[in-house]
């Protein structure tokens, strides 16, 4: 026979179970994937080399093309003093152009994950985007792409290769 006692305790054991697998469903709130990843790469904890790379790329055998760049320091998509006079010029060419426009190819050295390094060329094309666009590009002649580490301009594995391939090119069409 059953009892009130025993609907008891087999209510509240049926009950806590149940009560905890609530809190494994789905929430009605998502919430987005960090833009960059919580714990930092390796490459991260090693000091930043010093800055004294060229505001432009040099125009030697190893460069795929002629084009302007911009340098970034160590970790950062943050642009630097001497990247502004670099962006004045391609925003006063492609605003000269009734079609003119520009691709920014955002850049990483090879340190650091795949996906973080995309990431991180994706964040450096944005910031030279947003410049431009300051300086009266409109944003649907402005593009951007991000390479990550899959197209190092500058071969070797040293500090200074690894500063010139923290770049942004910038394809004027």
């Amino acid at each position: 026979m059953i009892t009130t006692r025993s609907l008891a305790v087999l209510a509240l054991g049926l009950s806590l179970p149940l009560a905890g697998l609530g809190g494994l469903g789905c929430s009605h709130e998502q919430k987005a994937p960090p833009v960059r990843p919580t714990a930092a790469p390796v490459a991260a904890r090693m000091p930043a080399p010093p800055r004294d790379e060229p505001a432009q790329a040099v125009n030697d055998d190893s460069s795929k093309d002629n084009g302007p760049a911009i340098f970034f320091d160590f970790d950062s998509s943050l642009l630097r003093g001497d990247s502004h006079q670099i962006l004045q010029k391609v925003a006063t060419e492609v605003r000269a152009e009734r079609t003119g426009e520009v691709r920014i190819e955002g850049n990483c050295d090879e340190l650091g994950t795949t996906e973080y390094n995309l990431a991180l060329g994706e964040a450096r094309a944005r910031a030279a985007k947003t410049y431009l666009m300051h300086l009266g590009v409109p944003d649907g002649r402005v593009a951007t792409v991000s390479y990550g580490a899959e197209r190092p301009k500058y071969p070797g594995h040293d500090d200074q290769a690894h500063a010139k391939n923290r770049r942004d090119d910038l394809v004027v069409r």
